[in-house]
């Protein structure tokens, strides 16, 4: 269902600054703010990576040809399965999968083709064996589906929950952020002299990260007060990518 809303309907504030007091942010994005929209965005968009990085990750040791077969060891032997990220590949794709659902339920558009291992009564995750290459493609085939309608799903009665559990996740089912810190591809660090002050809270904490090695997206946020930016309204920030 479709919502107006005033304020962003995380409850996001802007912090204390100065002699202005800490207030609520505007629901710029149907009940979103302008943070809470790019960081979805952006969570979306390292999706494919991280599932690549993490079916990589259950066969370590395994030869991946770019096509649905998994092979094993080098001398036919099984390659030694690593658990952990199997079973959070499959979370994050069940996910996605849920998450098709219920928005094409609310918007009543069809949904796109996918391939789901599905148990009793759910989805389990994907339909083995997948190759690192194929789950990229399955995954980026859905986050075009749901960056293709970003604004119409923002407008919805679900959209702070779907922003949740796609960013941050649950504890059993973590979100893209969480697994980032595990799967995602490494970044340098940024310099003190790389960094710019925050037009939020006033530190000098304000880098460019590069959240996925396959596109040229950056986000451009403060470490302290972990706020994404929309380049659009703070363009004293875009000068931060020409040197990035």
């Amino acid at each position: 269902m479709m919502t107006d809303q005033l304020f962003c309907a995380r409850n996001c504030e802007w912090p204390e600054k100065d002699d202005q007091p800490a207030h609520p942010k505007l629901a710029t994005h149907g009940t979103l703010c302008d943070s809470c929209f790019v960081r979805v965005r952006l969570a979306l968009k390292t999706i494919p990576e991280l599932l690549m990085n993490m079916r990589a990750a259950v066969f370590p040791a395994s030869n991946f040809e770019l096509t649905e077969r998994v092979q094993g060891g080098g001398d036919g032997s099984p390659a030694p399965l690593q658990v952990g990220a199997l079973d959070s590949s499959d979370a994050l794709f069940v996910k996605l999968a849920n998450w098709v659902e219920a928005i094409a339920e609310a918007f009543g558009v069809a949904k796109p083709s996918i391939s789901v291992w599905m148990g009793p009564s759910e989805a389990q995750g994907m339909r083995m064996p997948v190759s690192p290459i194929a789950a990229y493609s399955q995954a980026k085939q859905l986050v075009h589906w749901f960056l293709a309608r970003l604004e119409k799903i923002a407008a919805l009665d679900l959209a702070a929950a779907f922003l949740e559990d796609i960013a941050e996740g649950q504890d059993d089912s973590p979100g893209a952020y969480k697994l980032m810190r595990r799967y995602g591809s490494e970044q340098p660090k940024p310099r003190d002299s790389q960094k710019r002050e925050c037009p939020v809270c006033g530190k000098r904490e304000v880098f460019v990260a590069h959240p996925s090695s396959f596109n040229s997206d950056v986000m451009v946020m403060c470490g302290l007060c972990s706020e994404p930016f929309d380049l659009s309204k703070y363009p004293e920030l875009v000068e931060m990518l020409r040197t990035a």
